[in-house]
């Protein structure tokens, strides 16, 4: 049995759908039927059924170390495709409320990444084919984003560097899972919704928005 995700064999969907809000985790599993908490230990995570399928809830938290221990929790216990469902902040050219699918992730040297690729640059980009179908499905632009590790770090020099490198938004996850899919075998696709843009102080209700992509996500990854 895995240390934190304390579900039993066959709990588990091979589509899991990550979120860091718990809260998020729970209007998502509403939105399933037969929906049932398989796992509160640490990570709470919902197993249902959308369409005749099975597929799982995590809130993996915030942050590529807490990701990173829900995602080889989850392998060991059967997940072959995760989408993130994400927020991130923008670096100018996306609103609040639009949606970007994150084909791939730039990171910082060291760290978390550097314990699973010691010595090399890992491998950041979600599945190409998940990526395509994801954009396709939300009518959303495809494109970089930047793996942060300090939520509260960013000022406008830091936006200004990446603008000028073509990224569109920052956010804190995309980065590990990209790396742990190629890594343990599963596939990864990453779906972001803009909650902010960087340096403003904004705080928007996007249930409704949520709800929406969820709702699309499912019905292209089922």
């Amino acid at each position: 049995m895995p240390y934190h995700i304390w579900a039993k064999p066959g709990e588990i969907a091979p589509v899991v759908i990550g979120v860091g809000d718990p809260a998020r985790a729970k209007l998502f599993a509403s939105l399933m039927e037969e929906s049932q908490l398989v796992n509160e230990n640490r990570y709470l995570v919902y197993t249902g059924n959308v369409r005749g399928r099975a597929v799982s809830i995590v809130a993996h938290g915030i942050g590529g170390p807490s990701v990173a221990i829900a995602l080889e929790e989850l392998k060991m216990l059967g997940m072959e495709v995760f989408v993130r469902i994400g927020t991130a902040g923008s670096f100018g050219d996306l609103k609040i409320g639009d949606v970007l699918i994150a084909a791939a992730a730039a990171a910082p040297v060291g760290g978390l990444l550097n314990a699973y690729f010691p010595g090399y640059s890992p491998p950041l980009s979600a599945d190409p084919y998940l990526t395509v179908k994801l954009a396709q499905a939300l009518n959303a632009p495809i494109g970089y984003v930047v793996s942060s590790d300090a939520f509260y770090a960013e000022d406008p020099q830091f936006v200004e560097f990446w603008q000028r490198r073509g990224a569109l938004a920052v956010e804190m996850e995309c980065a590990t899972a990209m790396a742990l899919g190629w890594l343990r075998g599963f596939k990864v696709g990453c779906v972001l919704v803009i909650s902010n843009i960087v340096g403003r102080h904004e705080v928007i209700d996007l249930r409704g928005r949520f709800i929406e992509v969820f709702r699309r996500v499912i019905e292209t990854i089922t």
